[in-house]
């Protein structure tokens, strides 16, 4: 007779230990799944990871109890955990219904200046609260934060966190690839300068475009890309649009210096950094992928005329968001410009916008 454990369907109405039933699929991965799911016995809505074999269960466990041993704003929190009689573990989380923080991507696949850096401002605030107790998330990416009810980030998912008895480095036992830090790579293990270092290429995506850096792997390759990363020339400076501010470029090399003391030493100390930048505007793109500017009291838009030789125009243009009024801004608005002169007044436009420079 077999007696092997039978494998419990994963589909809509599945109910394990006649609680928690499926509602609908709302994430996969290589772990397994996650599942919206109704617990009947209190009539609450979780967010349901269910975790595959592969690895122990002990291993898988690990994930639940690092999640459910912190209570913290911008930690998502773990409720409950179970293993199936086919070994499945079952991990009860927060739900939120707005999703990641990816899904505020505009056409362009990047996110505002000000959300960007109140997310990762967010996310630091969660990371301090795991360094102070000597856990290193070692997975920090856009897709693993979470909007709260409140719109703060929730930073996510703890399967691969890596547990210190004193705060000093810990061999991880994974890490994800495009995120690897340099000290990681060479086998010197995770530390809290590595959580900042994943974080701050964190924030360059979500400044630049999520799939920034999937497209350099993909053109350089796994080699090249780990060579360049040690060698701190994966991101430079160029590799920010010019409505990036300087302030903000700085602190994102800074984070992802190849050497972990030329870093933010701390979560703290980068959070700090970040909370001391204020700008006035901002540059996003709307519904068609054009680029447009705002503040509190305008909206921006420019023309961009180029031509062969001195026949480029720029035309700069602000709406009062009270009235309606659109107006030419004639400051950064120039006809019969060669190429190079019409691209510098266009950046110096944008960098006005940002910085509250627009008379």
């Amino acid at each position: 007779m077999n007696l092997a454990p039978v494998a419990l369907p994963i589909t809509n109405g599945t109910t394990f230990y006649n609680k928690y039933r499926l509602m609908r699929p709302i994430g996969r991965g290589s772990f397994g799944e996650v599942w919206l799911a109704q617990d009947q016995a209190v009539n609450h809505e979780y967010a349901i990871k269910l975790l595959n074999a592969g690895i122990g269960i002990d291993q898988r466990l690990r994930e639940a109890q690092v999640g459910h041993a912190f209570t913290h704003n911008n930690l998502v929190r773990v409720h409950q955990a179970d293993v199936t009689t086919d070994g499945t573990v079952v991990i009860a989380m927060d739900y939120f219904p707005d999703g990641p923080i990816t899904t505020l991507a505009n056409p362009r696949n990047f996110l505002s200046l000000p959300t960007a850096l109140r997310t990762v401002i967010d996310r630091l605030q969660g990371l301090e609260h795991l360094h102070l107790h000597n856990f290193f998330h070692n997975d920090v990416k856009p897709q693993n934060i979470l909007r709260g009810p409140q719109g703060q980030a929730k930073l996510a998912d703890y399967g691969i966190v890596g547990i210190s008895v004193s705060g000093a480095p810990v061999q991880p036992s994974s890490w994800y690839i495009l995120h690897a830090a340099p000290e990681t790579v060479v086998g010197n293990g995770i530390e809290a300068r590595t959580d900042v270092f994943q974080t701050g290429l964190t924030l360059y995506r979500l400044l630049v475009g999520l799939s920034a850096l999937e497209a350099k792997f993909n053109t350089l390759g796994a080699a090249a890309y780990t060579d360049a990363s040690a060698k701190g020339s994966l991101i430079t400076r160029a590799d920010f649009p010019p409505f990036i501010p300087s302030a903000v470029c700085r602190a994102v090399m800074t984070s992802i210096n190849p050497d972990p003391a030329k870093r933010f030493q701390s979560a703290l100390d980068m959070r700090r950094a970040l909370e001391r930048l204020s700008f006035s505007g901002h540059w996003t793109v709307d519904e068609t992928g054009t680029l447009c500017g705002e503040d509190a009291r305008c909206t921006y838009r420019f023309e961009h005329r180029l031509a062969v030789g001195s026949n480029s125009s720029v035309t700069a243009f602000k709406t009062n968001r009270a009235s309606g009024r659109e107006t030419r801004i004639a400051q950064f608005t120039k006809r019969n410009l060669g190429k190079a002169e019409a691209n510098r007044l266009v950046m110096s436009f944008v960098k006005a916008v940002v910085e509250g420079k627009i008379g």
